[in-house]
């Protein structure tokens, strides 16, 4: 799942609006439309204020397998 995908499940599961999310975040409106449509890329600080306002984290794990060898 990518990133945006993740933010917009989890804005749903907490019912959570663009215009909250953007209160919650410091950013306004647009700024967070245009990140979860696509038309902005996300940076370290966007990802991280994100994280923060829904209460999820992103875990990075090794996959292992042959290609990881």
């Amino acid at each position: 799942m990518n990133f945006t995908k993740a933010v917009l499940a989890a804005m749903t599961a907490k019912g959570l609006k663009k215009s909250e999310l953007a209160r919650a975040t410091g950013y306004t409106y647009q700024h967070i439309y245009d990140l979860l449509s696509g038309e902005r890329r996300w940076n370290e600080d966007s990802i991280n204020k994100v994280c923060e306002a829904l209460g999820i984290k992103i875990e990075i794990t090794h996959g292992g397998g042959a290609a990881n060898e």
